[in-house]
């Protein structure tokens, strides 16, 4: 062979090499296709759930502003308005009902991919949105966190859909992206996104597209940031712990908040299960039981049961307030009964402010130890305790008081211990019990997307 045609073949093969390490290093157009549709769905994520933010919080705000110029305003209000909010329900579609969370878990089991067009579709966005407000408005005890994952999760899949993405990347990666996107911004806390991503959605967490899932809640976080700007929901409240000279008031915070955690997630359930047979033929009956009592327990505490805490738990931070044993007690029984509704709402703000209440009385019993160090060990403890997800509790905790890394080992230790103590009440984590609850067709929801499914709303496969 002479050398004109060697040197011809070989610059042949180095051409085809280049092309191919260029191909290996740019991605293919799928995996452009990919990241353009995640990016643009973190994006629309960090801006839904920033609106959701304000538009809740100024219905929270207005409802207390009325509750202050009457305490009596909430006896025609409240019962009204989650009436109201059933009603709608009812008739837009109940597959918004609840948190969010548990239809998320159920939709990311493969076997359960009929039930993704009906638990993540745009009409869930737009009632989860308006009637998690209107709940919020009518001075219910739930939180917007429960629901921002579900919002989160429904628009990164329409996202998916409309760009014709490959199915492998809508039935997971882009549900577990949406979801965590949703935490993030939330709580303003980009970290507690990543790491509910793994902790709470570990069973679809696929290494392969870690990267731009995470990716995917940074984008999110970016967009609360440029609107909302830098800021933590409890400010910078000031009280440090030494676990070394304080771990016996840390250790009975984790163990008087992990029983109490775990009784509350045994009285939901339990709560849901007596009540699901009586609402399923009298629902709006039930509906006014529970605002009654929600109305009763905000009588008996000067409005503090009401809402999703958050105004309560940063004024016992703050010391503008001293807590008692009947402001969590109340709390929790105001969060169960509004839960037992099947009004769309979450409890994430309300085990947070029950978990405010719990440590500053315990922290008065301790004298020479920061009583806003140890309410904050309650607030993570409690919500660990709740959910049994104790990383994503404290990291939720340490990023809502400005990343306050002087007390990170007190959190963690009393987020670890009241998830251990609260598995003696209640085994299960509270949100695989929820989805356990959907899958076992125990509600309205179900039902409804088994008929969506028979009328051929989804795609079979």
């Amino acid at each position: 062979m002479s050398k004109p045609m060697r040197a011809s073949r070989v610059m042949r093969y180095y051409l085809f090499r280049t092309r191919r390490l260029t191909r290996r290093q740019l991605g293919t157009l799928q995996d452009w296709k990919m990241r353009v549709v995640f990016w643009i769905g973190a994006l629309l994520v960090g801006l839904v759930t920033v609106s959701f933010a304000w538009v809740a919080e100024y219905c929270a705000s207005l409802f207390f502003q009325l509750q202050r110029q009457s305490s009596l305003w909430p006896i025609l209000v409240t019962p009204v308005g989650m009436l109201l909010v059933t009603a709608i329900m009812r008739r837009t579609g109940p597959e918004s009902q609840g948190s969010g969370i548990p239809q998320v878990l159920v939709v990311l089991k493969q076997r359960y991919h009929w039930l993704r067009p009906t638990f993540l579709s745009l009409r869930v966005i737009v009632t989860k949105f308006g009637l998690t407000c209107l709940g919020l408005l009518c001075g219910a005890s739930i939180g917007r966190e429960g629901p921002s994952v579900q919002i989160g999760a429904a628009i990164m899949y329409s996202a998916g859909k409309i760009g014709r993405l490959q199915q492998k990347y809508v039935d997971t990666s882009l549900i577990v992206a949406g979801g965590a996107a949703g935490v993030s911004a939330a709580f303003n806390a980009p970290l507690a996104g990543i790491v509910f991503a793994i902790e709470e959605l570990a069973g679809s967490f696929e290494q392969r597209t870690s990267g731009t899932l995470i990716l995917a809640i940074l984008l999110s976080g970016v967009v609360v940031l440029s609107i909302a700007g830098h800021y933590s929901y409890f400010g910078h409240p000031e009280g440090a712990l030494n676990l070394t000279h304080d771990w016996l008031a840390v250790g009975v915070t984790a163990l008087v908040c992990g029983l109490l955690g775990g009784a509350f997630s045994r009285l939901l359930i339990a709560g849901s299960r007596f009540l699901s047979p009586y609402a399923r033929n009298h629902p709006y009956r039930v509906v006014l039981m529970c605002a009654l009592v929600v109305v009763f327990l905000g009588l008996l505490t000067g409005g503090a049961t009401y809402g999703s805490g958050y105004e309560q738990a940063r004024h016992l931070l703050s010391g503008e307030s001293q807590g008692d044993w009947f402001f969590p007690l109340a709390k929790m029984g105001a969060t169960l009964v509004s839960y037992f509704t099947g009004m769309p709402g979450g409890l994430f703000s309300p085990s947070l402010a029950a978990g405010a209440g719990v440590g500053n009385v315990i922290g008065g019993m301790f004298p020479g130890v920061s009583v806003v160090g140890l309410t904050l060990v309650a607030m993570a403890a409690f919500l660990a305790a709740v959910i049994q997800r104790p990383i994503t509790s404290f990291v939720i905790v340490m990023e809502l008081t400005g990343n306050r890394h002087d007390i990170l080992l007190p959190l963690m230790a009393g987020a670890f211990l009241a998830a251990a103590v609260s598995k003696i009440v209640w085994l299960k984590p509270l949100y695989d019990s929820l989805a356990d609850r959907l899958q076992e067709g125990e509600g309205m929801a179900l039902d409804r997307a088994r008929v969506v499914s028979a009328d051929g709303g989804d795609e079979k496969r």
